[in-house]
């Protein structure tokens, strides 16, 4: 006002969003998924609400949320926008919980949100969802006190797959025997081809990609009674909904020899689970498949 008070803007609707996801992909899934109650209080659900005006950010809300075991899982965020035609884009990951931090995805901006730095694999918490979708809200100028619900129904531009090691007695034979040594062995498991390591949650696209991408962990020699051993997880974008995506799995003592090395084809869909089985400790360190006679077993499950 002329006296500098603030006044109430006939333009600003209130936006009553009801966010909503689903987090199980299948029967297989739900299983692993369920192993993360374990560290639920560790973590904590983070969703970032953009409001685009001309593909350009107005407006960003952020709430959190604890982890529940429900299936369907659902957050409510109440915002004001000036009464314009909007897309409204939704981001959901996790954060932790001493530390709101971006984690597994740099969120400076969503065109495209895009892996951290230092890629994280084997890591349960980097599941993702997002949802775009239009909010028309310039038929409500000059109206005052307007409230409009909005529904938004989130899903997931990844999948997620899991490598099994079957060949955990042969392993430990080779050990036993001497013709590999050490207590503790590096698994890395390498993109070969270009991969995407960002998604823009504006138009619905993969973005972002690069080559040499790879992870890895240290694998302790297994107990005897060890049957099968998970030697890989990750989360993996995937454009257009599904996707072909090469992998090599490389076992190297030590000293750095590799001792076994596995390439794959991954059949990718987003919103799906796949479990490969492989012989991926004692495979030929040239690159071929050992091949256990005994193994009768589903190569993958989905």
């Amino acid at each position: 006002t002329a006296t500098g008070e603030w006044g109430v803007d006939p333009t600003e609707v209130t936006v009553k969003a009801q966010l909503s996801l689903r987090l199980t992909v299948s029967d297989a899934a739900s299983k692993a998924f369920s192993t993360r109650a374990e560290g639920d209080a560790a973590y904590l659900h983070r969703f970032i609400v953009d409001a685009y005006l001309d593909r350009q950010l107005a407006s960003r809300h952020i709430i959190y949320k604890e982890p529940t075991d429900d299936e369907e899982f659902t957050a409510n965020l109440s915002m004001q926008l000036h009464a314009r035609d909007y897309q409204l884009v939704v981001w959901a990951d996790y954060v932790k919980v001493d530390n709101d931090d971006d984690l597994y995805y740099d969120t400076s901006t969503l065109v495209p949100a895009i892996n951290t730095k230092a890629y994280w694999g084997n890591a349960e918490y980097k599941d993702v969802f997002y949802a775009s979708q239009p909010l028309p809200l310039g038929s409500y100028r000059d109206q005052w006190d307007v409230e409009i619900p909005v529904s938004i129904e989130m899903e997931r531009p990844v999948a997620r797959y899991e490598l099994i090691a079957d060949d955990v007695k042969k392993f430990l034979k080779n050990i036993a025997s001497g013709d590999i040594t050490g207590n503790k062995f590096t698994l890395t498991v390498r993109y070969t081809n270009l991969f995407s390591t960002g998604w823009n949650a504006l138009d619905g696209i993969a973005k972002n990609a690069l080559r040499y991408i790879s992870y890895n962990q240290t694998i302790p020699v297994p107990t005897a009674e060890t049957e099968n051993l998970r030697v890989g997880l990750d989360y993996v974008f995937v454009p257009d909904g599904n996707a072909d995506i090469p992998i090599a799995v490389e076992v190297a003592d030590a000293k750095g020899k590799v001792i076994a090395l596995t390439y794959l084809l991954l059949e990718c869909k987003a919103n799906q689970n796949q479990i490969i089985h492989s012989n991926f400790l004692t495979a030929d360190p040239s690159g071929g498949v050992g091949f256990d006679p005994d193994y009768d077993d589903n190569m993958a499950e989905r």
